[in-house]
């Protein structure tokens, strides 16, 4: 059975292209890399032959794994920033401050880790937004409950 092949550019950085370079058909998926080397790559100019590929089947998923992690990353963070934005509301901090949310480790927590607002630029410790952990797995932990209360 014939497949059709999808063929993405690996970047210096490690990234993958978001958009096949090339696409082929070919039948055997054991001797897939043989056929690229052979009969697809040749076709390419010499600058882009001697990049790095990924070959991936048309009807397999296409997504880029490390965009799936930042993506559920990036859901968290959008999650943990509204829950220190609630906390930040009882403190006396003004609205027109800029401060960022953190976890932070420090004197002004007494040795202990707390979730905080600090100041833009200088990380400064503004204002305690969560009570004080002796343990760093302890601080993830309570943040990660207050997410899950959000639902």
């Amino acid at each position: 059975m014939n497949y059709n092949w999808n063929v993405y550019k690996i970047f210096k950085n490690g990234k993958r292209a978001k958009a096949p370079l090339a696409t082929f058909t070919h039948e055997d998926e054991a001797s897939i890399y043989e056929y690229f080397e052979a009969e697809v790559k040749k076709k390419f100019s010499e600058k882009i032959r001697d990049s790095k590929f990924t070959i991936l089947r048309e009807d397999a998923d296409q997504n880029r794994t490390n965009e799936e992690t930042n993506d559920m990353e990036d859901e968290r963070l959008k999650k943990q920033t509204l829950i220190l934005a609630r906390f930040l509301k009882n403190t006396g901090v003004k609205p027109g401050d800029r401060v960022v949310g953190g976890l932070i480790f420090a004197k002004a927590t007494n040795w202990t880790w707390q979730w905080c607002a600090l100041e833009c630029g200088t990380n400064r410790y503004v204002a305690g937004l969560s009570p004080r952990f002796d343990y760093h797995p302890d601080a993830e932990e309570w943040m990660n409950q207050q997410i899950q209360n959000l639902k």
